[in-house]
């Protein structure tokens, strides 16, 4: 990921989509803007139509959540109503459940079950980011970034982007890695780059943070140990998703003895049992 001056709700569309037209972004989009939840699976998404509409009604936020996404697109026995989903996210989001706050909010950004309102995309915005949901202060930071629907003000967006960095969001980590990287908005400084990435590599498993780790192993940088064992091993777990790093592998590896290798899929192995736990926590529900 580059660093940013802020996402819209159509960037998304169209970084997964490239080529297509704006309008058919924010079309796009929407499949995407939906409820982001823990990477394990909830308790109550087997849970029957009945049951769960029982649990709903008896207050139960998570059942009230799990509702409304599955009037939201018709799914498990629930059929599509949107009228629906919103009403099961406010009862949800007025109980105090920060996800639907932020599921509210991006309703009311792209208009999906409600009229377009920034106001109120805002309002339950910041109500989920002050409880301390971390891609609510992500959010919050690219939109302080981009002026989306606020003043510009980068301070303020350095300032959540560290809050959800702190709550292990790995996109806000990688992304204040970049920009202690390049100095933009802070003193440049490698060593914090450095620190960040390792946050998002060991936090959120970022592929990002993975490739550049491997490029700071190969040079030094940030206080790192120039290794090019530790190096094969970042660019090893970035391989799946980035080029440069594929490349990156086999340059280095046409260098190493099988012995090193060895060693760097011995700390692949480690690294996996150790920090893949903590993986996937914020995703996007589709």
């Amino acid at each position: 990921m580059n660093v940013k001056q802020g996402k819209s709700v159509a960037s998304k569309g169209l970084k997964i989509f490239p080529g297509i037209s704006f309008l058919m972004a924010m079309a796009l989009a929407v499949l995407f803007c939906s409820l982001p939840l823990s990477g394990e699976a909830s308790p109550l998404s087997g849970a029957s139509y009945t049951e769960l509409s029982r649990k709903a009604a008896a207050g139960d936020r998570e059942a009230m959540v799990e509702l409304g996404m599955r009037y939201d697109y018709g799914q498990k026995g629930a059929p599509r109503d949107l009228g629906k989903a919103i009403l099961w996210y406010r009862k949800a989001a007025v109980a105090g459940d920060p996800s639907a706050m932020m599921l509210l909010s991006q309703r009311y950004e792209i208009g999906r079950g409600v009229p377009l309102d920034d106001r109120k995309s805002l309002r339950w915005l910041l109500k989920a980011a002050r409880k301390g949901y971390p891609p609510a202060e992500d959010e919050l930071g690219d939109r302080y970034a981009g002026g989306r629907g606020v003043p510009q003000d980068d301070k303020l967006a350095l300032r959540w982007y560290l809050r959800a960095g702190s709550h292990g969001y790995g996109e806000s980590q990688d992304l204040l890695g970049e920009r202690y990287e390049a100095g933009q908005g802070v003193p440049k400084n490698l060593e914090k780059a450095a620190y960040w990435y390792l946050r998002a590599a060991k936090d959120a498993g970022n592929p990002d943070a993975f490739a550049r780790l491997g490029r700071f192993s190969e040079k030094g940088l940030g206080g790192m140990k120039k290794s090019p064992v530790e190096a094969w091993f970042w660019y090893s777990m970035a391989k799946d998703t980035s080029l440069s790093a594929r490349k990156a592998l086999d340059r280095l590896g046409a260098r190493l003895t099988d012995a090193e290798k060895t060693r760097a899929w011995k700390m692949k192995t480690e690294f996996l049992a150790r920090y893949r736990s903590r993986w996937n926590r914020w995703v996007l529900r589709p």
